[in-house]
């Protein structure tokens, strides 16, 4: 059964391969050869042999090739190779400076590696070309409020909160962060909408009972 994550990174890379054939055409490399590179890579990463799905794409490498750098990121990150993925996620920024997706990806091995400061920089490059960005704005609230750092937590979840009013995560967040900020009232009004979203949600009852 495809689940919405498979579909979802189908999807993705579907707009990746069109993507990359008009840049293979532009460089003049053989596109059937990368095409049939990066199907048998996706194949051997379904089977989570990932370091085996490193293989065909180092085979067909090129240095100013975004969508290949991008490629190896991930899969380096994948087998464990957090120094490698970086170095191709940086190699992918250099080619293509206001890309999100590959700041994100770099996010990856950069957290892993626990280098926390690091990755508020990169989040805070991507807001600068994406100020609405869902994710990246949650996940800033969330390491301000682990931080106990809570007005700089409260900024990010106020953007998402008029983009998104009814988000049950961030209302959630958005209530323990108020909490935080011993502003029950508007605690409690985050907590009542996270429950309206969700009424069988525990965190938020429990939360409320503590108010």
């Amino acid at each position: 059964m495809k689940t919405k994550n498979n579909i979802s990174l189908r999807f993705k890379q579907t707009i990746l391969f069109v993507t990359l054939i008009l840049s293979i055409k532009a460089q003049g490399q053989d596109a059937t050869a990368i095409i049939t590179a990066f199907s048998k890579s996706y194949e051997l990463e379904y089977a989570q042999k990932y370091n085996e799905a490193i293989a065909p794409i180092q085979k067909i490498y090129a240095a100013d090739s975004y969508e290949i750098n991008l490629r190896l990121g991930w899969l380096t990150y994948e087998s464990g190779d957090y120094q490698k993925s970086i170095s191709f996620y940086k190699k992918a920024i250099e080619l293509k400076p206001k890309s999100v997706e590959a700041m994100l990806g770099l996010v990856y091995p950069v957290s892993s590696m626990g280098n926390w400061d690091e990755v508020i920089t990169i989040y805070e490059k991507i807001l600068k070309v994406d100020p609405s960005n869902y994710t990246v704005n949650y996940r800033m609230s969330l390491i301000w409020y682990n931080r106990k750092k809570n007005n700089n937590a409260l900024m990010y979840s106020k953007i998402l909160a008029e983009l998104f009013p009814f988000d049950y995560e961030n209302n959630l967040l958005l209530g323990k962060i108020n909490i935080g900020l011993g502003n029950i009232l508007e605690a409690k009004i985050c907590l009542n909408k996270a429950l309206l979203y969700n009424p069988l949600a525990q965190e938020p009852t429990e939360l409320l009972k503590g108010l």
